[in-house]
């Protein structure tokens, strides 16, 4: 099979990553196995390149060396510099998974499935490897890795240098059969955090890792043996490539040298608590683990930890049929004049009735959510918003005479639009008579306190209820908040309290997710809104408020809603006379209280006290470490 350099998007490996990564297992391979014999340690390269990993191998004093390189045009040159080594000019993938070797290393090629479909159906189609371990939304370097482990011997080692993106994959991506395969035949002995640094001077994107995999003999599997993580993070030291400060950063790893640019710990996971079909937070030290647990004990609910997804259903915004047409723009489709609205028809802005202009709803795009609260004068639009629910008891020749009859203009405009939006529906296999209706997907599954099945129907929500809200795109915990009627785009995911749970203390809630506690939680648990929820839903654990029983733990409570609810209302003062309890229960705190004139970080302190969290510890461990 032909795939050329474009195809597999080949990259070589700079030499120093290839000496420090030789060099490296090596010091791995002579500390875990008691070989010392480098004639009889068989090691492989599976993509050579140009063979610089070669070089270093050789360089080690290795002789017993297996490579692969697919691209012909490297043939002339490998076989002239490396005439000793069994150099096989095919497809690695196509190889025997019979042949066992004590080391594998190498660069393989990162090529994602989602805009490379048919180089990966000729890859399955063509190679039982990745037939087996074929799932889409995967990477190439994915078939190198499960091969790799395939090959190893018990007790071998394997070293790649990959992007780091499949480390805090979950199973719902393309890493449904790598996790798994890895836990159960592999521990995980080293991972090196290059994100910070630009390796790839030809790259797109510098998110990169190095780990060490070692495969695990069957008594280590029968009897569940765990083992150690090491962790070295590599701090940002500038955006721009500097081979001469890498050179001198992976030669400090070697040498175990102190460097203020490294950071080395072992990590708080270990290898048992790898889950075949979660993320994987590696970077975790212990100092951190201790206080994420300290936060954790504030957050149990009879003995259990209880999470955002215990409470809430977390779902988007309205999904539109089509947002171009259903969401106005002021001053094209929709003109204002005074308390007046027209809606432009054939060009021509005809004007609309009292009870048209009632379904015409404000609407807002995620980058108006603000800490506590949303800025009301960033309207993306005017939505609008035809309630199915309304007209659910109707047939559907009475149910759309009524609807044109009551409002005559919206749809007329929609009629105007009739072919396309019905295709969509069409095509999304929806209900083509649904044109007036903007909201796709508004019925939902629930499950009720008995485990029944339900379906939820989210339309009322946007009226009523009071409503958290946050972008699906944020590296930080910005929730916002209203008590009031809001519609919001696709971009945007709202929390709604789950059927059946008591009521949601909201204003003490929407302090602790904004608060400085939660972002530490966001940086210890590596939680990055991508459009995915599923982190914030499962690592964001609930205060149980009951569990602050003391007076003085109750005034910072009720000081904490005092203080939100200002904040929602976008008032920053605060009245003295409800600090009078605070005076006397903490005086250090009153006088900070007293002298902040940010009243996110009021809420900070009084939250840290709370919580029993000393500031400066949060501070040391965000600083060094995130």
């Amino acid at each position: 099979m032909d795939l050329n350099k474009n195809r597999l998007s080949q990259i070589f490996t700079p030499d120093y990553i290839a000496e420090f990564m030789v060099k490296n297992i090596n010091q791995y391979y002579i500390s875990t196995n008691n070989e010392s014999n480098f004639d009889e340690i068989k090691i492989l390269e599976p993509c050579a390149g140009e063979g610089v990993f070669i070089e270093y191998i050789l360089g080690e004093g290795f002789t017993d060396i297996t490579a692969y390189e697919l691209d012909q045009s490297l043939k002339t040159h490998l076989l002239e510099s490396y005439p000793n080594v069994d150099l096989k000019f095919e497809n690695f993938l196509g190889s025997d998974s019979n042949e066992k070797y004590d080391i594998i290393i190498g660069n393989p090629p990162y090529l994602g499935q989602n805009y490379n479909a048919k180089i990966f159906q000729e890859l399955v189609k063509n190679y039982s490897v990745c037939k087996k371990y074929f799932v889409g939304n995967m990477d190439l370097f994915y078939f190198f890795i499960h091969l790799g482990i395939d090959k190893l011997k018990p007790g071998g080692l394997l070293s790649f240098i990959t992007t780091n993106y499949w480390l805090t994959k979950s199973n719902k991506t393309g890493i449904k059969l790598l996790k798994p395969h890895i836990t159960k035949d592999c521990f995980l002995l080293q991972y090196i955090d290059l994100s910070n640094i630009n390796v790839f001077t030809d790259a797109k994107g510098q998110h990169n890792c190095i780990f060490i995999l070692q495969k695990k003999h069957e008594k280590e599997k029968q009897k569940i043996v765990d083992k150690l993580i090491d962790i070295i993070q590599i701090k940002r030291i500038n955006n721009q490539f500097n081979e001469k400060s890498n050179k001198m950063l992976f030669k400090d790893i070697l040498n175990n040298e102190d460097s203020p640019h490294l950071l080395k710990y072992r990590s708080a996971i270990t290898n048992k608590d790898l889950l075949p079909n979660n993320g994987w937070n590696l970077k975790y030290p212990l100092a951190v683990k201790n206080h994420v647990e300290k936060i954790e004990t504030n957050c149990r609910f009879n003995g259990s930890l209880l999470y955002l997804s215990d409470f809430f259903v977390i779902r988007n915004g309205l999904i539109l049929i089509k947002d171009e047409i259903f969401v106005l723009k002021e001053n094209e489709s929709l003109k204002i004049v005074d308390s007046d609205m027209f809606i432009k028809i054939d060009n021509t802005f005809v004007k609309l009735s009292d009870h048209e202009k009632q379904k015409l709803k404000k609407m807002f795009k995620s980058k108006v959510i603000e800490p506590f609260s949303y800025d009301k004068n960033e309207i993306s639009g005017y939505l609008i918003y035809l309630d199915k629910n309304e007209f659910k008891n109707q047939d559907l020749k009475k149910r759309n005479e009524f609807i044109e009859k009551g409002y005559p203009n919206l749809t007329a405009y929609l009629n105007h639009y009739r072919e396309e939006l019905e295709d969509i529906l069409r095509n999304a296999n929806e209900n083509v008579n649904d044109i007036y209706f903007p909201r796709r997907g508004s019925m939902i599954t629930q499950f009720d306190i008995e485990h029944k099945r339900k379906l939820v129907n989210l339309e009322p929500y946007y009226d009523k209820e009071p409503k958290i809200f946050f972008s699906y795109i944020s590296k930080s915990n910005v929730f916002g908040y209203t008590k009031d009627s809001y519609y919001a785009t696709s971009d945007t995911y709202f929390l709604w309290l789950r059927e059946g749970k008591s009521e949601i203390d909201y204003l003490f809630l929407l302090a602790y997710l904004n608060s400085k506690i939660v972002n530490f939680l966001f940086k210890a648990k590596n939680i990055i809104l991508k459009r995915s929820k599923t982190k914030l839903e499962e690592e964001i654990p609930i205060p149980n408020i009951s569990l602050f029983q003391s007076q003085s733990q109750l005034e910072l409570i009720n000081l904490i809603r005092y203080i939100t609810s200002n904040l929602t209302q976008n008032i920053v003062s605060i009245d003295k006379t409800k600090l009078n309890k605070l005076q006397e229960l903490f005086p250090n705190i009153y006088s900070q209280i007293l002298n902040e004139k940010n009243s996110r970080k009021k809420i900070d302190i009084l939250l840290l006290n709370l919580f029993d969290l000393v500031e400066e510890d949060i501070d040391f461990l965000l600083e060094k470490y995130y």
